[in-house]
């Protein structure tokens, strides 16, 4: 097994010792896990979710003596989900002669237990980085995550925690009204080339006015549960792209109908952008897995961004996912799966390892929770 912590050729040359401090990249993962998700704890292999759909309709005007009335409408049927969890792994090695001619080195232990990196800056920051890759593929799988790869060259991160999200809802038709496998397009106005540069190019910007009208729809066409569930309780997820045009939207300046409003968020900026009171989650790993896809290879188109009718392309790149928070599951037997990791020295092999063990699952409850679209040219 190769070193988790790896020296890139020629950039650590050593010239004695000096001032020397380990520059973290940033990594961020888009979600909120414990705010946008429902989280069911302590399931080892299988969590079964019992649903009762709503009971309407059963009132009628009074028969008379007898045990039914003569309007005897039908009651509900209970219906059962289940979350079932893969057993996840991290499993990492890092010797100490990676960097012995760096000057890293110069913060390792002496003598005998210089191999032992246990309390070193270097541990530290392999302990960083484990954890942000753990949350980061957590976030990836919740969403993308396939069970089974039919693309070349699989991906087998993608692998890791069974089916996402994204399959678990095309699997189950969840869209237009519960008989779609496919976000709703919406026809933005782009066509042909500069469509396919917007609409079907990850990282493609959209106009305000596209962004306008993609939100709008998918508020506007939600199944009537959803639009009764409070707006706290609720949460559009959508494509980076589509986040920040709606923050361009709300910032707009030195254009007509531009309010103080927009010049004040302008300069100030805002933490967390809402629709109509629904907070909008910009989902970045998102891009990471459509441009993947995009390739043919790593991973399968999802069904959600295949859009047959899209003069650009079959797969699109700018989306929204509006749905419950409760309606979305996560079955694990951790709270917090980046905790749970262990580095141990051995001895013997002069190695340090990283460990870290989990169950993760994903699941969604009811279709009539959920709506989505996509823009198309």
């Amino acid at each position: 097994m190769a070193n988790v912590a790896l020296q890139a050729a020629g950039t650590l040359a050593y010239n004695g010792t000096y001032a020397s401090k380990i520059l973290l990249e940033p990594m961020f993962h888009s979600d909120d896990i414990m705010r946008n998700y429902t989280i069911y704890p302590n399931v080892k292999y299988k969590q079964n979710i019992v649903m009762a759909p709503k009971l309407a309709g059963i009132t009628a005007v009074n028969s008379g003596c007898g045990t039914a009335n003569t309007c005897d409408p039908a009651g509900f049927s209970v219906i059962q989900k289940q979350i079932v969890v893969s057993n996840v792994s991290v499993k990492q090695v890092q010797c100490w002669d990676e960097f012995k001619d760096s000057v890293i080195v110069e913060s390792y232990r002496n003598g005998i237990n210089m191999p032992d990196l246990t309390g070193t800056e270097l541990a530290q920051v392999i302990v960083d980085r484990v954890r942000s890759g753990i949350s980061s593929d957590m976030v990836r799988n919740m969403w993308a995550g396939e069970a089974t790869i039919t693309a070349g060259s699989a991906d087998c991160t993608y692998q890791s925690m069974g089916d996402g999200l994204w399959l678990q809802m095309a699997t189950g038709t969840a869209f237009q009204a519960g008989t779609s496998a496919n976000l709703t397009p919406v026809t933005g106005g782009l066509t042909t080339t500069a469509a396919t540069a917007a609409y079907a190019t990850v990282g493609g910007l959209i106009s305000v006015a596209d962004v306008t009208l993609l939100l709008e729809n998918v508020f506007s066409t939600a199944p009537s549960a959803l639009q009764q569930v409070p707006a706290a309780e609720k949460r559009m997820f959508v494509t980076p792209n589509v986040y920040n045009a709606w923050y361009s939207a709300l910032t707009a300046v030195a254009v007509s109908g531009a309010v103080d409003y927009g010049h004040s968020e302008a300069q100030a900026g805002k933490g967390r952008l809402f629709f109509r009171g629904i907070e909008l989650v910009p989902m970045y790993e998102w891009d990471v897995a459509l441009a993947l896809a995009a390739t043919g290879a790593g991973i399968d188109l999802s069904a959600l961004f295949t859009q047959a009718g899209a003069t650009t392309t079959t797969q699109t790149t700018n989306g929204v996912i509006y749905t419950a928070s409760a309606n979305l599951m996560i079955g694990t037997d951790v709270s917090a799966p980046e905790n749970e990791m262990k580095m141990i020295y051995d001895e013997v092999s002069d190695n340090m390892y990283i460990r870290a063990g989990f169950t993760m699952g994903f699941q969604y409850g009811w279709n009539s929770l959920v709506n989505g679209a996509t823009l198309i040219g």
